[in-house]
């Protein structure tokens, strides 16, 4: 039997010895967390190292907070860091609530206070998965914030989780399940086609609601809106094979999560099963021989994140290629 792990411990490996030259070590850290516990390890090696990356943190300006003579950290990539903080061990929460407490939130620089939607730069208005990071980001790090550090949330006047969810729900068409934050068909449509170009615009629109759908998900909010519409949409993209485009990562989560929590009943059907099945299949064959320098540290948690969709989707007791049981991730870490 392949055993991923040992394919892929040198990727790592040589990532973990790189850090230093990492591009965004935030992110870095990150993937490398996600990596290792969806290959059924600790998201960090040693204990020092949960200490080490909450230095690391506290010397940013996360999203949320104000720290204008620091590097500053995008809503996505502070959603995944407080996603790797929800996978640590209890061992660690006492330290994650004292220094998450330490920083200087506002969390009106995420969310307007009047109406408790997420804010977004306009410009990308007719970009649904950009502005799905920030829409769907935001409210994981609220439900993050809640769950890390409760009583700092409390005492800044964090809205909750459930509020600034009902207020997305406004910011979801009630026919396709997608996001509508556009005002104008014919600036959407041109830019569809501009889209068109590189990506599919399809896969983006439902690449981004499922950003949403995540928190959704992990908070028991379901059925989603629109939740059939949504599942055929996303079906029929789980079509394409091998994967969503040349190589696995976060887009090939996306899909075939939503698949699997938009119509649960659906995809135990078992034409499903079997695509699972092979998705599976391609992608432990990727890695197998498809990862090499040219494949980005950050792809890595999206496709393993894959596998373990599938696996819940067949109902498999452990992962294709390893010999964990599968993990949900979003249940885990509200974000990936």
């Amino acid at each position: 039997m392949i055993d991923i792990k040992d394919i892929l411990t040198p990727f790592l490996t040589h990532h973990e010895a790189d850090l230093a030259n990492a591009g965004d070590p935030v992110l870095a850290h990150c993937d490398l967390a996600y990596s290792r516990w969806l290959l059924g390890d600790t998201p960090f090696a040693t204990q020092a190292a949960v200490g080490q990356f909450l230095n690391l943190l506290e010397s940013r300006e996360l999203a949320g907070t104000i720290r204008p003579d620091a590097p500053k950290v995008n809503v996505h990539t502070t959603a995944y860091a407080l996603g790797v903080l929800n996978l640590v061990d209890e061992d660690h929460a006492q330290d994650i609530a004292d220094r998450l407490s330490s920083l200087d939130w506002q969390w009106e620089a995420l969310i307007a206070p009047d109406t408790l939607i997420p804010r977004w730069p306009w410009k990308y208005t007719h970009h649904s998965w950009r502005v799905s990071h920030w829409i769907g980001g935001s409210a994981s790090i609220v439900a993050s914030l809640w769950r890390l550090a409760p009583a700092t949330a409390e005492k800044i006047g964090l809205p909750q989780s459930a509020e600034v969810l009902s207020a997305c729900d406004s910011l979801i068409d009630g026919r396709s399940g997608l996001f509508r934050t556009y005002k104008s068909d014919l600036l959407q449509k041109g830019f569809r086609s501009l889209y068109r170009l590189r990506h599919d615009p399809d896969a983006g629109d439902v690449g981004g609601i499922v950003h949403l759908h995540w928190v959704n998900h992990a908070l028991g909010r379901v059925p989603y809106k629109a939740a059939d519409a949504l599942f055929d949409r996303a079906w029929n993209l789980m079509q394409k094979e091998p994967f969503m485009e040349k190589v696995p990562y976060c887009l090939d989560f996306d899909i075939v999560q939503i698949v699997r929590t938009a119509n649960p009943e659906q995809a135990r059907q078992p034409h499903v099963r079997k695509r699972a099945e092979r998705y599976a299949a391609d992608i432990i064959k990727f890695f197998r021989f498809g990862v090499d320098n040219s494949y980005s540290l950050h792809k890595l948690p999206g496709a393993l994140a894959t596998l373990h969709e599938c696996a819940m989707i067949t109902e498999d007791e452990t992962v294709a290629g390893l010999t964990i049981a599968p993990r949900d991730v979003m249940l885990a870490a509200y974000w990936i």
